[in-house]
């Protein structure tokens, strides 16, 4: 409130000596220009103590009536502004003391030989000058304080409903989590059981039939641990914010290139013909973007082991790359944006198709099907970026190609 008042403290400078010049009748003494401006400057205090303006200012009006031949108006009209700010910033008790102080400096400066008529006359004036700033100061104080009341229980509201919504989504991922856990977990868990009972009851297996079921094995038992971290992370979310604990969903920046690597290698023994091209410098990527590289090699080479069968010849590629720009000018000393550089993620995910006509091929496949592609254009996204699955640009196979900016880094200098 002190604050919206700071102009208005700032105006008396000029208001004050325009009265003296333009409205006051009787002759301007150097008198009234001290009282004037002593009063004036008393009134640029007011917004840090409201209570010394306000008794200064009654003060002045009894020292001007013994100074001048009548009390400048300017000084009664600031006494009773100083009343005003005082009952609005100050509680009530203290307001009470500065209409005591205007008050007593009104009767000080009563005349004697007034008559009864006239000290009725002066008295309502008093009553004027010191009860409507009082009053009209209260008013406001209780205004504000209704207005911050108000305002605190809309905010207490809000914070109850985002309480309840975020009640009401904790008990949704509690039932996925559970959901999760007693159906998904239960028959992977089965399935890794019975494939382990089978390596070890079947007698005389043919080694390309164990190597199926170890690799069937092995899968499941990583989905198990997948599982049990992803259930764990939807019962407590809190997990996600935990840097050690959501650690178990994200992979580590210098782990990035050999869990690629690994994606690959299952998809060989799985009988896809893989030829990769992976950038070491992928081990300078967040771990956010990290996994969703990670996801979209996931999902291209299961695709293609679903879609295009054993045997398929298929090219991954992650790259780092700077765009293509038009060379800027020198940077100069003082520019450290110039300094680091953008890059530019590229995954790329393609088959030359299973060998059989392009139109049964391409029948089983068709752009934006499922919610493997779904989710990966949504996490894409997430980072400004694109992803486009489709046909091959030559021949019949099949193309997944994902595109979204890398964190900046400083440039290298010779």
């Amino acid at each position: 409130m002190g604050e919206r008042f700071g102009p208005a403290r700032l105006a008396v400078l000029v208001i004050g000596p325009g009265y003296l010049l333009f409205m006051q009748r009787t002759p301007v003494t150097p008198g009234d220009w001290t009282v004037t401006l002593a009063a004036a400057a008393l009134f640029l205090g007011g917004g840090s103590w409201p209570l010394a303006v306000t008794v200064a200012e009654s003060a002045l009006i009894v020292v001007a009536h013994g100074v001048t031949d009548s009390t400048p108006v300017v000084a009664k009209v600031l006494a009773s502004v100083a009343l005003f700010e005082l009952a609005v910033r100050r509680p009530y008790r203290t307001a009470l003391l500065g209409m005591v102080a205007v008050s007593f400096a009104y009767v000080v400066i009563l005349d004697q030989h007034e008559t009864v008529g006239g000290v009725l006359a002066v008295g309502y004036r008093v009553l004027c000058v010191v009860g409507a700033p009082l009053l009209l100061g209260a008013y406001l104080r209780s205004s504000r304080d209704a207005l911050a009341q108000a305002r605190a229980r809309a905010r207490e509201a809000e914070e109850r409903r985002e309480l309840a919504a975020e009640g009401a989504r904790l008990a949704e991922r509690t039932e996925l989590a559970r959901e999760l856990h007693d159906l998904v977990a239960h028959h992977v868990a089965s399935m890794a059981l019975r494939v382990g009972v089978a390596r070890e009851v079947l007698p005389g297996l043919a080694p390309p039939v164990r190597e199926v079921l170890d690799d069937v094995h092995a899968a499941a038992t990583a989905t198990l641990a997948d599982l049990r971290r992803m259930v764990a992370v939807l019962r407590d979310p809190a997990a996600l914010q935990d840097t050690g604990r959501a650690g178990s969903l994200l992979v580590a920046p210098a782990e990035l290139p050999a869990a690629v690597t690994a994606v690959v290698e299952r998809s060989t023994q799985a009988g896809l013909r893989v030829e990769p091209r992976i950038d070491p410098g992928l081990d300078t990527l967040d771990a956010v973007r990290g996994l969703a590289v990670l996801r979209v090699v996931q999902e291209g080479l299961t695709n293609v082991a679903k879609h295009a069968g054993a045997g398929t010849r298929t090219r991954v590629s992650v790259t780092l790359a700077e765009p293509e720009a038009e060379p800027a000018a020198a940077p100069s000393c003082h520019d450290t944006r110039a300094e680091r550089v953008a890059r530019t993620v590229r995954v790329e995910v393609s088959d030359e198709g299973p060998g059989r006509p392009p139109s049964a091929h391409l029948a089983l496949r068709t752009p934006g099907s499922g919610f493997g592609l779904v989710g990966l254009r949504e996490r894409v996204a997430l980072f400004g970026g694109t992803l486009v699955a489709g046909p091959a640009p030559h021949g019949p196979g099949w193309r997944l190609r994902a595109e979204f900016p890398a964190p900046r880094v400083p440039r290298e200098t010779p």
